[in-house]
């Protein structure tokens, strides 16, 4: 099937459909099973090591609940769709990968999501697998009701988080032109920009910096799944060195960090498997940098990456 591109609608806390509030319940028991001899889960968080990933095989179970108990009252079964969506967080790409037509087609009992597929985005590591339960068309616009296709009004997201890339940072891309806006060349690759907090305890969804890449290189990445597979470790590897290092006036001094800070989840992702990275080992690896890049490049399997 032609898979459209898909992009996020607006932050799920500002959506303003008081009309359908019932209806955000709706996929709560949707479940998904990562491995073929696996259970599936109806949890939505799933921390992997890199043998997990290549044993991913993924079904996607679309559960939703009867529409009469939450459909809003101008709206029908049909005006609805509900389809599903792989995100890979890091090069912000997303797809529309299977949908049906509420009220018009029975619902699937599983979505199986295959290898090449799971291949164009990073092979599963930091994706996410999303049920969304959205309009279908656009529609006069009411107060308090969804009116453009693709408004959602339930969402189910299932995150696949790789233990060894840090989630320090958010992405965002710059042309020619933003790039001289903002006092740098035209042609820069990317640029970090730390905000701070590294060491204190972040709210859900923040992040400690906003990472600026070039736009055409961002969509090279994203065209050619073969190069961004390679290239993202090595990225990776050189923005959270440049965080860590640019940061380092915030916990250069401290003896102890916040048990739940960014910090230390990133000391627990570059230590072994039995225990974290001493906070004071971090700091002698970040007064030389060569040594730190080594460690990141070692953890973030930028070697693996280009075979």
């Amino acid at each position: 099937m032609t898979r459209d591109q898909w992009h996020r609608e607006e932050p799920r806390e500002v959506r303003p459909f008081f009309q359908a509030e019932r209806a955000e319940a709706s996929l709560t028991s949707s479940a998904i099973r990562l491995f073929k001899l696996s259970e599936r889960s109806t949890e939505t968080g799933f921390d992997l090591d890199e043998i997990d990933f290549q044993k991913l095989n993924i079904s996607v179970f679309p559960t939703i609940s009867d529409p009469q108990r939450w459909l809003p009252q101008d709206l029908k079964p049909d005006d609805l769709e509900v389809i599903l969506v792989l995100t890979q967080t890091f090069l912000k790409r997303s797809e529309v990968l299977r949908r049906f037509t509420l009220g018009v087609e029975s619902s699937p009992e599983k979505w199986e999501i295959s290898r090449d597929e799971l291949s164009e985005f990073a092979g599963g590591r930091n994706v996410e697998v999303s049920i969304i339960l959205c309009l279908r068309s656009d529609r006069a616009p009411k107060p308090g009701e969804p009116f453009i296709a693709g408004h959602w009004l339930a969402k189910k997201t299932f995150a696949l988080k790789s233990r060894a890339t840090p989630t320090l940072f958010d992405l965002r891309t710059r042309t020619d032109d933003e790039w001289v806006a903002a006092g740098l060349p035209p042609k820069t690759l990317y640029y970090v920009e730390y905000a701070g907090g590294i060491a204190e305890e972040l709210e859900d969804g923040g992040s400690v910096a906003t990472v600026y890449i070039h736009i055409d290189a961002h969509n090279r990445l994203v065209s050619s799944s073969s190069l961004g597979d390679a290239f993202q470790p090595m990225l990776a590897s050189e923005i959270v060195l440049s965080v860590l290092t640019e940061s380092l006036s915030d916990w250069g001094d401290l003896d102890v960090i916040h048990a739940q800070s960014p910090l230390a989840t990133l000391l627990r992702q570059l230590g072994k498997e039995t225990s974290a990275l001493k906070l004071q080992d971090l700091k002698a690896l970040v007064a030389k940098p060569g040594r730190a890049r080594a460690l990141l490049q070692d953890r973030l399997s930028v070697v693996q990456a280009l075979r």
